[in-house]
């Protein structure tokens, strides 16, 4: 019987603000002195590295040594925690979209006595920023937040599910684990022996919860 719910973040609570990439970029090209071309195509190719490195080994770099892979990729030389806070400053000025249907959805799960928590990988948003405003937009609905950045441990890797079974408390079988990453989600949490959901758009997590639960 699922008693904890474990959400990733990005496609499954929230979605991408479309000005939050436009501004990053600007930025780096400023800071960078490179054309927008390259810092763009330099930041994509830096993530999605990031994101199959955490697939074939589980590891998961900080948002520090995120963004030194970022400036090497740039061959440029600047104070990565400047560079971080900048970050959070694009962050805070083009805000994730949260939809009130899930806000809502949320807080009747936390109302029928499931606690909750987060599971997320993070590369260039820290999950400190990020758990700050899930609790700014959610309330302190989430018993726990983790995030791979922290954690040095990212989805897929079981280290990542076994450090939530170990903070929520009870059996893995009754943990259910919703995303909308087959591999990093679904097939990792029943790597670990937790249940899974997978959730195909934002709007569809209600759905996809019911069923599973």
């Amino acid at each position: 019987m699922i008693s904890h719910i474990s959400f990733d973040v990005w496609n499954t609570l929230v979605t991408a603000n479309p000005g939050h990439a436009p501004m990053r970029t600007k930025f780096l090209a400023t800071c960078f002195d490179r054309e927008e071309a390259v810092v763009r195509n330099a930041y994509a190719e830096v993530k999605k590295w990031v994101n199959q490195h955490a697939i074939e080994t589980g590891y998961a770099p900080s948002l520090s040594e995120n963004i030194r892979l970022l400036m090497m990729r740039c061959n440029v030389q600047k104070d990565p925690g400047l560079i971080a806070k900048a970050f959070e400053h694009v962050f805070e000025n083009c805000k994730p979209v949260v939809l009130d249907t899930t806000v809502r959805f949320v807080h009747s799960l936390a109302e029928d006595g499931y606690t909750l928590s987060i599971g997320s990988n993070s590369s260039f948003i820290s999950g400190t920023t990020m758990h700050n405003f899930l609790e700014s937009t959610f309330g302190c609905v989430f018993r726990f937040g983790i995030y791979s950045d922290l954690l040095g441990y990212a989805k897929p890797n079981e280290a990542f599910f076994n450090k939530i079974i170990k903070s929520c408390g009870v059996a893995a079988d009754n943990i259910l684990h919703v995303g909308d990453d087959a591999i990093g989600d679904l097939q990792g949490a029943r790597s670990a022996g937790m249940r899974g959901a997978l959730v195909g758009r934002s709007e569809d997590i209600q759905e996809a919860v019911y069923d599973a639960v």
